[in-house]
């Protein structure tokens, strides 16, 4: 530390005097001594107080500065959209902070910054003038978040603002979401818009399997927020709400004013305590059966690349009501474990043929905001869903455990001659379903190509695959009886150009096998070999079960996105997709039919906060 001229030359002068010179006397020098030494104590003293000034003036200066960046800080949470001719421009530490200094890291800059500062002077460079202030966006880290803008699983809260985010207060807003045109044409009308419904695809014992149509639809496009913000020094918060035009109101049509509606993919809310890697979220968000690209956080889903909004048979997932627990472990949270609780509705195939005497109920009609026009089944309690997620280095691998429970009641009636009940007795009928199964994603070649596989196995899954088989019939007494099913869903996807996207996937569900029952001679159940299939190839034929028996879904598909144009206001991608989709049906008298359907999807879409 620096020491005052004056003192540094008093300090001189004292040693000075100490030194003997000739001539001296012994009393002189003693006298002298005493005195140097009265003189350096005052010395000493004098020093001490301006060390002591120095550390209050240190102090003084460091509240100042401390105080200026929460005075930046809020202006520019109040306008972080000020013109970059005059930037917060960040600074290193000055030397009297000690490293240690929470002053320190916010005065640092750091390598992203000094990038961002270099674009930003090229820009000015080239074009004269500097846009905002701001970074590029970011998105998630898969695939998919980089084709639909969805933001990040963990964004950076006190980091910069980036394009499509705002700063309120302390809740920072991220914008995402794209606007799509799309064409498809399907070989086989179904009247379907942008998501297929794969188990409708026409037999051809109806006229729809013999034309083919074309459509053209925006009703994907997607916008998003995030909100997030910290509730204490520890605990984080998020809330994120996703919404597109996949839905229909009792007036939407496609012949003059396509009136569609708007409707919730995802909206949840979340709470993040990353210390203790703990984890808490309720809300609607994709299934926790859902494979992921790494980890187990939401907005880090494996969905397919495709186009088609009903994505790919074999895949599995939901967007349901649900409450979710995940505990991360081990060195930058590579593994963990997670459990979901989610909103049930299981699918039925057919109805118990009631009588007079015995009446199963299953269902019931939707009432007060539920759809009038479908059914609710009687689940008596939620789905399960359990996983375990490991990314070692090498890949990303789980394995997930799923359980469900399916009711139905029985009831028996006595009626008198005129039909009127005189007596009656129920019971409910509770079965347990679920299964089991697993995935993994793993580079193949850097980070070029990839394969990807997941699959579920079990009885009454059906719900929780893209085809929408049906999750449980009916035993003999009206009892639930979950149906054997299986998936499997395979992938290639790679970036062989910065701006060319390439994928393929190949899957499949099947049920494993028959349950069906005879009585009073007629077939009941699913898959029953006395069903009639003889009328399934000729038109207009009603000799045909196919549809309600449906024993496979699969399909082969494959696709290229294309990024058009990309800048300071979003990016343009063009993607093109061809599937071909085969059903199969189970034998029954008359043969073993099939149909199949062949679709091309086009699509523009534009990212506006990517």
């Amino acid at each position: 530390m620096a020491l005052p001229l004056l003192s540094l030359g008093s300090m001189v002068w004292g040693v000075s005097a100490f030194i003997p010179f000739p001539g001296c006397s012994d009393t002189a020098q003693a006298a002298d001594t005493a005195s140097m030494i009265d003189r350096m104590e005052r010395q000493i003293t004098a020093m001490q107080a301006e060390v002591k000034a120095l550390k209050k003036k240190q102090a003084r200066e460091h509240q100042q500065l401390q105080a200026e960046l929460q005075r930046q800080r809020a202006l520019f949470e109040a306008d972080p959209y000020r013109p970059a001719q005059q930037p917060l421009r960040a600074q290193a530490a000055p030397p009297f902070l000690p490293p240690d200094s929470p002053a320190a890291p916010l005065l640092a800059r750091t390598e992203e910054e000094a990038r961002a500062e270099t674009l930003a002077q090229k820009h000015v460079d080239l074009f004269g003038f500097s846009g905002a202030d701001l970074l590029p966006a970011r998105t998630a880290s898969t695939p998919y978040g980089e084709l639909t803008a969805t933001p990040p699983a963990h964004p950076d809260l006190y980091g910069p603002l980036r394009r499509g985010q705002l700063q309120i207060g302390g809740i920072r807003l991220t914008l995402g979401g794209f606007i799509e045109a799309t064409g498809f044409w399907r070989s086989r009308t179904m009247g379907a818009d942008i998501a297929s419904s794969y188990s409708s695809i026409p037999w051809a014992n109806q006229s729809a399997y013999y034309m083919s149509s074309w459509h053209q639809s925006e009703r994907q496009s997607r916008f998003s927020l995030l909100a997030e913000g910290m509730i204490t020094r520890r605990l984080e918060a998020d809330g994120y709400v996703e919404v597109d035009f996949q839905s229909s109101g009792s007036s939407s049509n496609s012949r003059q004013s396509n009136s569609y509606t708007l409707r919730p993919r995802v909206l949840y809310g979340e709470l993040k305590d990353r210390r203790d890697g703990l984890y808490f979220l309720g809300g609607q968000e994709w299934s926790l059966v859902t494979l992921f690209n790494k980890g187990m956080f939401p907005r880090d889903e494996q969905t397919p690349l495709v186009i088609e909004a009903q994505y790919v048979p074999g895949f599995n997932w939901t967007r349901s009501p649900q409450v979710r627990l995940l505990k991360t472990l081990g060195r930058e949270e590579r593994y963990g474990a997670a459990l979901s609780i989610e909103n049930p509705s299981a699918v039925i195939a057919g109805r118990y043929p009631d009588t007079p005497q015995h009446r199963v109920t299953d269902r019931v009609s939707g009432t007060g905001i539920n759809n009038p026009d479908t059914y609710y089944a009687s689940d008596p309690a939620p789905d399960v869903v359990a996983k375990v997620g490991a990314d070692p280095g090498w890949g990303h691998y789980e394995l997930t455990g799923l359980m469900r429970f399916f009711r139905t009641r029985s009831t028996w009636a006595r009626r008198a001659l005129d039909g009127a009940v005189t007596s009656s007795h129920g019971s409910n009928k509770t079965v347990l379903g679920g299964g089991g199964g697993g995935g993994m994603v793993l580079p193949l070649i850097g980070k070029r190509l990839y394969f990807q596989a997941s699959g579920l196995v079990g009885r009454g899954i059906g719900r929780y695959g893209s085809a929408g088989l049906a999750d449980f019939t009916f035993r003999r007494g009206g009892a639930p009886s979950p149906l054997p099913e299986a998936s499997l869903l395979l992938g290639l996807y790679g970036t062989p150009l910065s701006t060319l996207t390439l994928y393929a996937y190949a899957g499949a569900e099947k049920v494993l096998s028959r349950r069906s029952f005879d009585a009073d001679g007629k077939p009941y159940g699913y898959g029953n070999p006395h069903y009639v299939m003889a009328g399934c190839r000729t038109e207009l034929s009603t000799a045909c079960a196919a549809a309600g028996n449906i024993q496979s879904v699969a399909q082969a598909t494959a696709g290229a996105w294309y990024t058009a144009a990309q800048g300071d206001y979003g990016k343009l991608l063009v993607g093109a997709q061809y599937s071909h989709t085969t059903l199969r049906a189970f034998s029954g008298i008359g043969g073993k039919p099939h149909t199949d359907d062949d679709m091309v999807f086009f699509s523009l879409r534009y990212m506006p906060f990517n």
